[in-house]
């Protein structure tokens, strides 16, 4: 056999159907199969895909068990003199396996090969060759060295920025979106390394390859699309956490003898891991300085209006009004849930500033010094609680006229005998943004049932699209192919406008792009344990729990446990984030940020009556469903059946 697909599917169902059609014209008159390994996708994957696509091997995964091992699955059963390692998240052109072919035959000694990845707005992906991530590349990387000086070859050596992507050379390392290997040098590296579970396995492989005395090489003459991290935009997992994590683990396991590089290595993870939480919370953020600022601004208006100045207050109360204010005010709205959750809702903002209010009125009984006016205290909370709703209306205002929310202006390309039921999916989108203002051209152009405004020819598609203010343009013409698609693509996006094509009507692709083109998010696992304020809470009864064992509750401590030492051992492990009171039983590569428990789901069961699938299961609840009353919940069952004994102590 000539070739061996192997893909590894997880919850992207439309894009792996995109994946096959376009592999099915891809790899006519090659000698070939495709081996499919689905990491228990929980988005209908198994009924839908084998009766579209019935020729490939599929393999059914109870459980998500990592990138690489589910490939591993795949690499052992490959028949192929090649085997084509392929993300589902891609499109691969007609001629590209036949390329790949004729290039690794033509190239002995190349144990991996890449191509030319490219986004789906045709930029250059620039993770498709890469070298290698030694102690200063990566110093560079983290530190921003690279983006600075990215023509470099001192600085750029990570993503090889200073070479060109239409040249063919020996690289580091290679995208795992597309690694077109030679079967004798993958079975010789025993596969992926499973200690990775997503992300960084790729650039193992390579290193491993290489290291063999195989070459790795970037063949820049054919080409692929790769809407690039979908999986894990869809799965629930902390994608930040799990990619620093990789990087963490290549480090130690090929560069862990130069402890000063780790060291250096673990400080730039994480000022880089807290820079992308940050931007990825950043509208989060500025609604926190915001309030912060209506807070300040309410207290003083409050204050001019009761007594006729802003500063009314003894000297010795400021800033101390200011802070206590503020920070009980942002910790109730964090509580309620105003911030990390739904960004411009108005029910958890009025919850926070209420409980706000209580627990300020009450602290004026405590401190006297601060009672100075209950009435200034309430017009400043109603102020504030009015200057931070008229934020989150403007807010919605923005994003209806201007931002996810806006009208997209789209225009159609061609037309064919499913025009009817792909317009009506655009036409239900959730949020009922697409205006569709005319249609485009092509030679192709059949009778269509649906009349729209005809607004030219193909050949003039970048002047109408300029014209009409175009922001989405939909090609349901089937006889555009691919390449010419994502030259329209490359042409117009420096004016920011997308393409999207559906040459053929499928209710799951159709339902894909209706959502692109209306902002609307496919659905993600909600992952309570994600949730800000239940980590911040859970963290919190962590702590007390633990300062209460360590010091008042020792007694009980020494009355009630079997082993005390460890037990307060592992509650000072618990003060110092390595485990948690109430938590899963064993850590989970998906949730990396879930502690282990000294108790939890798994725990107040019997364990040796439980499959580790059972427990994995159990874990998994645990993760997705946690509240604080679960955690009481767990914790008191544990008390009623064991009291003090029975923890998961520190050994």
């Amino acid at each position: 056999m000539d070739v061996s697909v192997i893909i590894v599917n997880y919850n992207v169902k439309d894009f792996l159907a995109q994946c096959l059609a376009s592999l099915t014209i891809a790899l006519d008159g090659i000698d070939s199969e495709i081996i499919i390994i689905d990491n228990d996708s929980n988005d209908g994957s198994r009924d839908y895909l084998p009766t579209r696509f019935p020729q490939p091997i599929y393999h059914w995964l109870d459980r998500n068990i990592g990138f690489g091992a589910a490939n591993n699955i795949g690499i052992k059963e490959a028949k192929g003199k090649y085997v084509l390692l392929l993300n589902p998240d891609t499109i691969v052109e007609q001629d590209t396996i036949h390329k790949m072919i004729a290039f690794m035959d033509s190239e002995q000694q190349c144990g991996i090969s890449g191509c030319r990845v490219l986004n789906a707005d045709g930029s250059f992906q620039l993770a498709c060759r890469r070298g290698l991530p030694t102690p200063w590349a990566s110093f560079c990387k983290l530190f921003g060295l690279q983006a600075l000086f990215p023509h470099s070859s001192l600085f750029a050596r990570y993503n090889m920025t200073y070479k060109s992507e239409y040249e063919t050379y020996d690289v580091d390392a290679l995208i795992g979106a597309f690694m077109f290997c030679r079967s004798e040098a993958l079975k010789q590296a025993s596969g992926f390394d499973t200690e990775f579970f997503m992300y960084g396995e790729d650039l193992d492989l390579c290193h491993r390859v290489k290291k063999n005395g195989w070459t790795i090489r970037y063949y820049h003459e054919p080409t692929i699309i790769h809407f690039k991290g979908e999986s894990a935009r869809r799965s629930s997992m902390n994608e930040i956490i799990v990619f620093y994590d990789a990087m963490e683990i290549f480090a130690r396991k090929h560069f862990g003898h130069s402890v000063f590089f780790l060291f250096l290595l673990r400080i730039g993870i994480k000022v880089r891991a807290m820079y992308a939480a940050i931007q990825k919370h950043i509208g989060d953020i500025i609604f926190m300085k915001l309030d912060a600022l209506s807070i300040c601004s309410a207290l003083l208006l409050a204050t001019i209006v009761r007594f006729g100045d802003p500063f009314a207050f003894p000297s010795y109360a400021y800033p101390t009004v200011f802070i206590v204010m503020i920070g009980i005010t942002l910790g109730s709205l964090l509580i309620s849930g105003a911030y990390f959750e739904h960004t411009g809702r108005m029910r958890p903002v009025i919850s926070g500033y209420f409980a706000a209010f209580f627990m300020l009125s009450s602290l004026t009984y405590f401190f006297k010094d601060f009672a100075f006016s209950r009435g200034v205290l309430l017009m400043s909370m109603g102020f504030a609680l009015s200057f931070s709703m008229i934020l989150r209306i403007l807010w919605h205002a923005y994003q209806t006229i201007k931002g996810k929310k806006a009208d997209k202006r789209v225009l159609i390309i061609g037309n064919n005998e499913h025009e009817a039921e792909i317009l009506n999916a655009l036409n239900r989108a959730e949020q009922h943004n697409a205006i569709i203002i005319g249609r485009v051209l092509t030679n192709s152009d059949i009778d269509s049932k649906i009349h729209l405004p005809i607004l030219g020819e193909l050949s003039a598609l970048e002047t109408i699209a300029l014209h009409h203010d175009i922001d989405e343009i939909l090609i349901i013409d089937k006889s555009m192919d691919r390449m010419n698609i994502l030259g329209l693509s490359m042409a117009l996006q420096q004016h920011n406008v997308r393409i999207h094509a559906v040459s053929e009507y499928d209710d799951v692709i159709v339902s894909h792009i209706a959502q692109e083109i209306s902002g609307i998010s496919p659905d993600i696992p909600k992952v309570n344990l994600r949730i800000f304020r239940h980590r911040l809470l859970k963290r919190l009864g962590d702590v007390s729990l633990s300062v209460f064992f360590l010091s008042l509750g020792v007694p009980l401590v020494f009355l009630l446990s079997d082993h005390p030492i460890s037990f307060m051992k592992t509650m000072i492990d618990v003060i110092l984030g390595r485990m948690s009171i109430v938590g899963v039983y064993s850590k989970d590569a998906l949730f990396p940020d879930a502690l282990p428990g000294m108790t939890g789901l798994a725990h107040i069961g019997n364990q040796s009556m439980m499959s580790q699938s059972v427990i994995h299961d159990l874990d998994a609840h645990y993760i997705r469903f946690h509240t604080p009353g679960l955690d009481l919940e767990i914790l008191l069952k544990h008390f009623v059946r064991n009291g003090l004994r029975g923890f998961k102590l520190r050994s």
